[in-house]
């Protein structure tokens, strides 16, 4: 085969190659893009169900309704394995030290923590550039000021 026949068929294949290539980088990063979507839309919803869980008892208990503890624990028990399966390792672990705050008698630890938690999913949901404090989220809660104090005092 002489140069001339060989420099012809490299001078088709490269290109040939470089298509290829780049048809398949444009797949792999079109995939990837595709699950960090799905997994940012069950990381939001995960948390939503948390807030949407607490709002709900929030909601009862002004309604001095009772609060159906079976229906409570089947929800939290999905709420753990989508924090485990999607939360961030912070969310995760303010999720968990709240969870064990809930065995102990002091309300306001357990409210701080509760906090801590929601703080955290804020944070990773707006990839830590929140600017809202304990006291911005008790004040949204309680909807007064002396409430906020006295569950922080």
């Amino acid at each position: 085969m002489s140069q001339e026949v060989l420099i012809a068929i490299l001078t088709g294949l490269v290109p040939a190659i470089v298509a290829v290539a780049g048809i398949i980088i444009a797949w792999q990063t079109e995939k990837l893009r595709t699950m960090r979507e799905q997994l940012s839309e069950k990381k939001y919803n995960a948390y939503a169900d948390a807030v949407k869980m607490f709002y709900s008892v929030l909601k009862d208990a002004k309604a001095n309704r009772a609060t159906n503890n079976e229906e409570m624990m089947n929800r939290m028990i999905d709420i753990k394995r989508d924090i485990f399966m999607y939360g961030s390792d912070k969310v995760f672990k303010a999720f968990n030290i709240w969870l064990l705050a809930t065995k102990e008698d002091n309300n306001k630890e357990q409210f701080s923590y509760f906090l801590d938690f929601v703080l955290e999913m804020r944070r990773d949901l707006c990839n830590g550039k929140t600017k809202l404090t304990k006291h911005d989220i008790l004040l949204n809660l309680t909807q007064s000021e002396e409430e906020a104090r006295k569950l922080f005092d």
